[in-house]
């Protein structure tokens, strides 16, 4: 996570990938539910955050750290002491430590759900809200659960800056929002220049995505907080179609002459022969 105002790095978020002996690296959006069918989820749950705090311990502390939380861990009235254990034995500061929530552990309004808020804010961490405006939810939560950031989704991102595009109105109303509850905002997988330049416009407050890292191992994640912590942005100017990978041989005529070629991609914009 970079902060937009100045591209200073303020922190990272966990993800957990599989390498699998045969299949590789496989993602948790494969793996998790199917952890959750096999009750292994309440395992995963207590080792990422201790995981996590670890290796916080081991970066400078302006840097902080996300870990994404299930709705079936949240649920869990164990997490609030697996998340202070964990911030214990690694001796971080509680406030280093994000836990991201997605909606839809909101669409049981329950005293539960209250309480758990209340309780995770008493270990001190940050709670961010996850993928917002692609649940189920109402707006009304947000007067009750004590968030401290709204993460844009990037499928709001991806897009926003093509002609004819309402992407940027919802970014803009979801930054006005959070700043008037006091709240940071992230814009998610933001990886071109004119999109960075359209979410700091727009006013979002920390920006995430390739356009600064690619994935990185924790060890890799070393090297870009060993100096001032300046991230620079170094991608493409501006979006393109998604491509095809074809590789197949094509005939093409021009002025007359048929040539041999070989067409490498197709998308909506044009083809790469």
């Amino acid at each position: 996570m970079v902060y937009a105002a100045n591209e200073k790095i303020v922190g990272f978020e966990a993800l957990m990938h599989w390498n699998h002996p045969r299949r590789g690296w496989i993602s948790p959006a494969k793996f998790v539910p199917i952890a959750e069918d096999a009750g292994l989820i309440d395992r995963i749950g207590q080792w990422a955050p201790r995981k996590a705090c670890e290796d916080l311990a081991r970066r400078p502390r302006a840097i902080r750290c996300a870990v994404n939380v299930s709705a079936l861990q949240f649920a869990n009235p164990d997490l609030p002491t697996i998340v202070a254990n964990a911030l214990a034995h690694s001796g971080v500061a509680p406030s280093r430590l994000e836990l991201e929530i997605t909606e839809s552990v909101l669409l049981n309004d329950s005293a539960g759900t209250e309480a758990m808020f209340k309780a995770l804010k008493r270990v001190g961490v940050r709670l961010a809200l996850d993928d917002f405006g692609t649940g189920d939810s109402s707006l009304g939560f947000l007067n009750k659960a004590p968030f401290d950031k709204i993460k844009i989704d990037r499928s709001f991102v991806q897009g926003a800056t093509e002609e004819g595009s309402r992407n940027g109105a919802i970014i803009a109303s979801i930054t006005s929002l959070a700043e008037a509850l006091n709240m940071d905002t992230t814009a998610e997988g933001v990886e071109t220049l004119d999109e960075l330049e359209l979410v700091r416009l727009l006013g979002c407050s920390h920006v995430q995505g390739y356009i600064y890292f690619k994935p990185m191992s924790a060890a890799d994640a070393t090297a870009p907080v060993a100096g001032d912590l300046v991230a620079e942005a170094n991608d493409p100017q501006s979006a393109r179609a998604a491509r095809q990978n074809l590789l197949c041989r094509v005939v093409v005529v021009h002025n007359g002459n048929r040539l041999n070629a070989t067409l490498r991609n197709i998308s909506e914009s044009g083809a790469m022969i």
